[in-house]
């Protein structure tokens, strides 16, 4: 199956549905933070409530015809880490307003890869250290588009301490719809 298109959005993208101090702690002692998270230039960083899960959603550029020919979604990207016993543990793609597509089931950390990255010397102290993971989600079959997709992940913190997400961008691939 031929890729036609592949689209990246860096972690600015991301948005957190449940927000506020009850759902989102300080991030890295920036109490501006709370409840709100902290969006840097490289990543953006959340740090969820003991007990409590997050979502977040990933709106990602949807072509839905290219050369006069309808596209369909063949798969989705997430480049992400977590500490501090938070998991990411479901994943959806939202399509057509309501439309949801199980990727991982609820509970269940996707499968992932890691990306190592170390920062040149100069740049060690402005970075944390990092474990980057990256999680590809082909789906069953390509779905054809008429609207926009976004990936949506659940994070959960562990119920006796807040856990720390990292989001680094999240992307999607697509190949011409069927027919």
């Amino acid at each position: 199956m031929t890729i036609l298109a592949r689209h990246w959005v860096p972690s600015a993208a991301v948005v957190p549905q449940e927000r506020g101090p009850e759902f989102l702690g300080p991030v890295d002692g920036a109490d501006w933070s709370e409840g709100h998270g902290f969006y840097r230039g490289f990543f953006a960083s959340f740090r969820v409530r003991a007990g409590k899960a997050v979502w977040f959603h990933w709106p990602l550029p949807t072509p839905v015809e290219l050369g006069g020919h309808r596209v369909a979604l063949h798969s989705l990207s997430l480049l992400w880490e977590t500490g501090d016993g938070a998991l990411l543990d479901w994943a959806t793609v939202q399509h057509g307003g309501m439309d949801r597509i199980e990727l991982v089931p609820r509970l269940t950390v996707p499968p992932s890869v890691p990306v190592p990255f170390e920062p040149a010397p100069e740049f060690r102290p402005y970075c944390p250290e990092n474990n980057r993971q990256l999680s590809e989600f082909v789906l069953p079959a390509p779905l054809p588009l008429r609207f926009g997709v976004q990936l949506c992940v659940m994070v959960s913190a562990p119920e006796d301490r807040d856990g720390l997400v990292r989001f680094y961008g999240a992307g999607a691939a697509f190949v011409a719809a069927p027919g």
